[in-house]
C-alpha cells in the first residue's frame, strides 16, 4: 500500500493524546482512531496525513485504514467490515479502468445478512470518477475513487479525507458536503441533491471556520463542484493559506499530470478538451496571476 511517494514539503509537527486521556483505550482499539482525534483537532496538510497512516500501518502491521463511520442505513443492516471490503473491491473498477462503470445492482449477503445497493455513474474530473450508491430505503451516498491514489498533493484521497475529518469535528456542514467515511481508496460523501439550498441546511458555513482558522477560499469557479444553489461537493484544495503554498500546488499538479500521462497518455484529458474547460483554466489562470 505504502510504496517511496513524494517528500512531505513541511514538519510533522502534532499534538497526539497521552495515555491519560479517558478515551485512550477508546483510541488504543483501532489502528485508525488516533489518526482520527489529531485530524479532528487540526487540518493535517496531505503530506502529515500520509505519514501518519503509514507509521500506523508499519505500527499495527496492516495495510488497510478505514475512518469516519459509515451511514447507519448500511451499518445497522450489514456486517461494517464486510461493506469495507466490498468498498475497497468497487474502488478497483471505478478508479482504475479506463471505461467509465455502467449503473449495476449489487445483492450482498453475509451470515444472514441481507443488502442491496444502487450503483449509478455520476462523472469523472481530472483526479477521479464518482458514482451514486442507493440502499432500498431511499438514502444515497457520492462515492468517490481516485485515479491515482499513490500519489500524495492538494487532492484525492491523502487530502480529502484529514478535510473531511476535520470540517466534521467543527460542525461545517451549511455550505459544503459532509464527510461520512472512507478506506485508502475510496471515500463515501453526504449526497447533495441539485435543489438543497445552503439555508436549509444546519451547521457552519465553511466561510466562518475558514476566516478563523486561516483556511484557504473555496474556488468558485469550477461550477461541476456545487450544486445548483452553491452547496461545495468536492472539498479538494483547501488547506491552510500558507506562504509559498500556490508555487507548492503547482509543483505537485505537474508531477500528478506527469504520472497521469505515463500511465495512460494523453487520453485522460479527452473529457476535458472542450470549450467550457477551456473557459475555466483561463479564468482561473488569471486569478493565480492576480493572486486571488
Amino acid at each position: 500500500m505504502f510504496a517511496p511517494l513524494n517528500v512531505s514539503p513541511s514538519p510533522l509537527t502534532l499534538k497526539e493524546p497521552n495515555n491519560t486521556s479517558p478515551n485512550f483505550e477508546a483510541i488504543a482499539a483501532r489502528p485508525e482512531a488516533l489518526i482520527e482525534v489529531i485530524a479532528a483537532r487540526q487540518l493535517l496538510s496531505p503530506w502529515q496525513f500520509y505519514r501518519l497512516c503509514q507509521q500506523t500501518c508499519y505500527a499495527w502491521r496492516c495495510d488497510r485504514l478505514y475512518f469516519g463511520q459509515l451511514p447507519l442505513a448500511l451499518s445497522q443492516s450489514f456486517p461494517v467490515r464486510e461493506l469495507q471490503r466490498f468498498f475497497d473491491a468497487l474502488a478497483i473498477p471505478i478508479g482504475w479502468f479506463l471505461a467509465p462503470p455502467k449503473s449495476t445492482t449489487y445483492h450482498l449477503c453475509c451470515r444472514g445478512h441481507r443488502l442491496t445497493l444502487r450503483v449509478a455513474y455520476v462523472g469523472s474530473g481530472v483526479v477521479g470518477r464518482v458514482v451514486k450508491i442507493s440502499c432500498l430505503t431511499g438514502e444515497s451516498w457520492a462515492f468517490k475513487a481516485c485515479f491515482d491514489s499513490q500519489w500524495v498533493w492538494q487532492h484525492g484521497i491523502w487530502a480529502e479525507i484529514p478535510i473531511g475529518l476535520y470540517l466534521r469535528s467543527q460542525g461545517v456542514s451549511q455550505n459544503i458536503a459532509q464527510f461520512e467515511a472512507a478506506g485508502l481508496t475510496w471515500m463515501l460523501w453526504e449526497w447533495i441533491d441539485e435543489t438543497e439550498k445552503p439555508e436549509n441546511r444546519s451547521g457552519l458555513a465553511y466561510e466562518t471556520l475558514a476566516q478563523r482558522a486561516h483556511l484557504t477560499r473555496l474556488n468558485p469557479l469550477n461550477v461541476s463542484n456545487y450544486n445548483l444553489h452553491g452547496i461545495r461537493l468536492d472539498p479538494g484544495g483547501i488547506q491552510i493559506n500558507s506562504w509559498g503554498r500556490r508555487w507548492r500546488d503547482g509543483i505537485y499538479t505537474l508531477g500528478f499530470y506527469w504520472r497521469r500521462l505515463q500511465a495512460v497518455g494523453w487520453r485522460f484529458l479527452s473529457p476535458h478538451l472542450n470549450l467550457k474547460s477551456l473557459g475555466y483554466g483561463l479564468r482561473r489562470g488569471w486569478r493565480l496571476i492576480r493572486g486571488c
